[in-house]
């Protein structure tokens, strides 16, 4: 994940100063090139000139000049300190597509999103949000309204027992490790991995012959975890990680570890029935996103094309 190019979507009316400091600390010293884009589409806009589409091509390009202007303001600070910067503005009924569009044509090696929050107090992931997770190909940083420590903690959340598909899934938690481990370095922060695991429970054994030992079968089962999981880590990231496996539900033991150990960003694979599907399972999107409230780098399995093209 060696970064050249690092796209933000950022909303220049509203821009998240949060955000801002995150890019700011990603960029600070590197010769990097920062782009903000804004996907402009207005909805409103767009039904005022239902009859008239003419007309609503000159009230489009006023618009999008409007945005160009504060995004240029937002440029214009950034350079004041130094840093590379660019702008561009698209207009796409689809806010994740025209994103992933332009992360494209751009060629960016980091994608930066904010992650919504709710009057109630819930961060709410929109259908665009949805879109952005499984469809974008670079890697995409989901952040929220919480800043990072002076050596912000990384945690890489695999799953190296996979009874199926196993080449597959441990291409993915190679990608996801790798990206923890160079997102640490570039922060210059700290390095966790965590893997959580459940046993069976004795209500779902039917072999008496198990049942009778069901203890037994208990630690063979951690063990096997256990063994799976340290080998996977001497293999990538030998001596510079902090190891948490949990025996437990992903959903409730993963945003327990994320609040004990203070991490400031949680790495995990977005391929379909990876990470995030079974961080969903049994679960509302509200009660997740409540459970974790640290940003998520969202990484993709290897060979992963992307339905949306330039």
């Amino acid at each position: 994940m060696g970064l050249n190019k690092v796209l933000v979507d950022i909303d220049p009316k509203n821009p998240s100063g949060f955000l801002l400091e995150k890019v700011k600390r990603i960029a600070a010293g590197r010769s990097l090139h920062i782009e903000l884009f804004h996907n402009c589409y207005s909805r409103s806009l767009h039904n005022s000139y239902l009859f008239d589409r003419e007309a609503e091509k000159h009230a489009i390009a006023g618009y999008q000049q409007h945005v160009e202007a504060q995004l240029i303001q937002l440029s214009e600070a950034f350079e004041g300190e130094g840093y590379s910067v660019g702008y561009d503005v698209s207009w796409n009924k689809n806010s994740a597509e025209g994103l992933i569009k332009k992360a494209l044509r751009y060629q960016a090696d980091l994608v930066i999103s904010s992650i919504s929050k709710h009057s109630l107090g819930h961060y709410l992931l929109g259908q665009g949000d949805w879109k952005l997770i499984s469809e974008c190909p670079i890697p995409l940083l989901m952040t929220k309204e919480r800043g990072w420590g002076v050596h912000p903690r990384v945690l890489a959340a695999v799953d190296p027992f996979h009874p199926s598909e196993v080449e597959k899934a441990s291409a993915l938690d190679a990608k996801i490790i790798e990206a923890a481990i160079e997102f640490s370095r570039l922060m210059l922060g700290e390095l966790h991995g965590a893997h959580c695991f459940n046993v069976l429970p004795q209500s779902a054994i039917f072999d008496e012959h198990l049942t009778a030992d069901y203890e037994g079968l208990q630690e063979k089962v951690r063990s096997q975890h256990k063994k799976a999981f340290g080998e996977f880590l001497d293999h990538h990231a030998k001596g510079q990680i902090l190891e948490h496996l949990i025996e437990g539900e992903v959903h409730n033991a993963l945003p327990e570890l994320v609040e004990k150990q203070k991490i400031d960003v949680l790495v995990m694979g977005s391929a379909a029935r990876d990470m995030v599907d079974r961080l969903l399972v049994g679960s509302s999107v509200e009660r997740v996103l409540d459970h974790i409230p640290c940003d998520v780098l969202l990484v993709k399995k290897p060979g992963f094309v992307s339905p949306v093209t330039e």
